[in-house]
């Protein structure tokens, strides 16, 4: 496979073709017990088998303080400069070789202001920080460093003429605001020479009225290519809330999402050109087969499983978790500032707390109870530790609410989850399944078991609708039966689920409106927000039509019955009502199996931490690690 081939970047020989591209994981330096749990992290990251990992993101101020606190700062506290090759032996002891991405965190969401109040002595100051760090990062022993130069960071803000009025020699034609990348970049090779590989990450275009674009960028990359080693391709603005999906694109983009902008750049350019944008490592292996790119960068794939690319190097593929792309990660660090969780990956960011996972030291019989998400999750878990499971599914099937969940067409990255969590819960010797199997007390009384955990899942809310009940349809049933929604939808219930199923309604060709009670600026406050972004503009081009503060009461012949803030009764004229209005806990199980074992465990949709994939695996994996 082409991206399993090494390749020279300046004076380095990279095993393959994998970065795994920086992201702030705000995971802090020193945990409990004297662990460190950054450092476990990175090693992790680097157990993956990618060629580089790229630590991200490094300030170049003394103090970062407000929403970006905890992220890498190297040469200050909490990150001392000599705590640096601490991190580079833990990623270069596994295997792959160490970068770092610098920016200048002082200055981001700034909105360029900045840029022209700057005096030539504070831009000379800039610059030289710059290189201050890129000698810092050599020191440290680091092989590379990435200077961001994309996403509206400081070296973007200089050459954006719609941010950039200066009238000396750093603002005005283009050599002009492409002098002070120019000049950095001179710097950083001044300060480190040929000992660090120098990685430039760009923005193709930043997508908003006004802003850079394709042209430009690439005349900007070729007076930068003869400075650096690698290029670095990606999209969109920070500060731009509706470029955001194109850097973390969402499953409702294609995988690839930056491969044509790649291949420009790689078509003009002499050096290597590197691509990032919701890879996987099949299309990674496409990108780079195809000549779009030179290398490939990604980060979720690696934390949706640290082995990925050596499990493609054994030969094994099938083995790799696969990552939804439901932006779990990048919600929690880049939106909410709290440490990297993964919705399928339970250990990642929790290393220095559950380690391998360890075995057990005392084997035991564990009846698990509902083959959904969670169940599936335990079940491995416990397995993995040596407990031997048995899995009683009251269906036919394996999978639970994912089945529901991945059914419209652009779930694609779910479905490939479900394949995998469900084949690796049968092929794992420690697991007995046993579907259509009703878990009663009894039943599972007769197991002997040590520890029960129960998956039982959730139950629909259903109103009652009392004139003709036949009109509405619960949610589940239509993702999965599209010959009983109609041709004319009324989706009740404007959560994240109701969402996503009325643009693959739309996609369909029908003719959708969507009800809520709340306000429309609320609808969604599910979901993650980034892709929630995305969906919104989705919904609106497919023709979706919202009304909201308005209540479902009953179901005519003609449609759906509503009533606004007013409490007026009106219809709204449908085939079919999907009725997407949430779930319960499934009480009535985890009541009748309470006393069913001297361990007993709920997790999932059926206790009160339900109600999306991350609660229910992470839940899940908690429950197996008590055993």
């Amino acid at each position: 496979m082409r991206i399993l081939e090494p390749i020279r970047i300046g004076k380095l020989i990279l095993k393959n073709r994998i970065e795994a591209a920086p992201a702030a994981p705000f995971i802090p330096w020193r945990g409990e017990n004297g662990k460190k749990p950054l450092k476990l992290y990175y090693e992790g990251l680097a157990s993956s088998g990618a060629a580089v990992v790229t630590l991200g993101i490094s300030s170049l101020e003394p103090e970062t303080e407000g929403p970006f606190a905890g992220m890498v700062r190297p040469a200050c506290s909490p990150m001392k400069a000599e705590e640096l090759p601490e991190l580079v032996e833990a990623v270069r002891s596994k295997g792959a070789l160490a970068s770092v991405e610098y920016t200048a965190m002082k200055y981001m969401l700034g909105g360029g202001g900045f840029v022209n109040s700057l005096s030539r002595g504070e831009v000379r100051g800039l610059i030289n920080s710059y290189a201050a760090q890129a000698k810092t990062a050599r020191d440290a022993g680091f092989d590379m460093v990435m200077v961001h130069g994309g996403h509206g960071n400081v070296p973007a803000m200089f050459f954006a003429r719609y941010m950039n009025n200066r009238t000396d020699e750093y603002g005005g034609s283009l050599i002009n605001r492409s002098r002070f990348a120019v000049e950095l970049l001179d710097a950083i090779r001044d300060a480190v020479g040929d000992e660090l590989a120098i990685e430039y990450r760009i923005s193709a275009e930043e997508m908003v009225p006004g802003s850079t674009g394709l042209e430009e960028t690439l005349e900007f990359a070729a007076l930068i290519q003869d400075k650096i080693d690698l290029l670095h391709v990606s999209r969109g603005l920070l500060e731009a809330e509706e470029t955001l999906p194109y850097m973390f694109p969402p499953a409702y983009l294609p995988r690839g999402a930056n491969l044509e902008y790649a291949r420009a750049f790689k078509s003009a350019l002499k050096i290597p050109v590197s691509v990032v944008g919701g890879f996987d490592l099949e299309t990674a292996e496409a990108a780079v087969a195809s000549g779009g790119a030179d290398m490939v960068a990604m980060i979720r794939t690696v934390l949706a499983d640290t082995a990925c690319v050596a499990n493609l190097m054994r030969g094994e593929p099938e083995k790799t978790r696969p990552c939804v792309r439901c932006n779990t990660c990048i919600d929690r660090t880049h939106t909410r500032r709290e440490s990297v969780r993964c919705a399928v990956n339970p250990l990642l960011g929790r290393e220095a707390e559950y380690g391998g996972p360890e075995p057990a030291a005392k084997p035991k019989k564990v009846v698990v109870i509902g083959g959904g998400p969670a169940g599936l999750e335990a079940a491995r878990t416990a397995a993995g530790r040596g407990h031997r499971v048995v899995l009683l599914e009251k269906s036919g099937r394996l999978g639970g609410a994912l089945v529901r969940a991945s059914a419209a067409d652009f779930k694609k990255d779910m479905r490939r989850y479900l394949e995998w969590s469900v084949r690796t819960a049968l092929e794992n010797k420690n697991i007995e399944v046993r579907l259509n199997t009703e878990a009663d007390a009894a039943a599972v009384a007769r197991l002997e078991p040590d520890a029960v955990i129960i998956a039982a899942g959730a139950l629909p809310v259903l109103p009652r609708l009392e004139t003709r009940p036949e009109k509405a349809v619960w949610i589940g049933d239509a993702e999965t039966e599209p010959s009983l929604v109609g041709k004319r939808v009324v989706v009740a219930g404007a959560g994240f689920t109701g969402l996503e199923a009325a643009l693959s309604f739309a996609r369909k060709g029908r003719d959708v409106t969507v009800i809520d009670m709340l306000s429309e600026d609320k609808i969604g406050a599910d979901g993650v927000a980034i892709s929630m972004t995305w969906l919104r503009r989705e919904l609106r081009e497919a023709g979706v039509r919202f009304v909201c503060e308005t209540k479902l009461e009953d179901a005519a012949a003609e449609g759906a019955v509503v009533s606004g803030r007013d409490g007026v009764r009106r219809l709204i004229p449908c085939d079919t009502i999907v009725l997407s209005l949430g779930v319960r806990p499934d009480a009535s199980a985890v009541q009748a199996l309470a006393g069913s074992a001297k361990e007993v465990y709920i997790v999932g949709d059926c206790g009160p931490d339900g109600g999306t994939l991350f609660k229910a695996v992470s839940g899940a994996f908690e429950a197996a690690m008590k055993l």
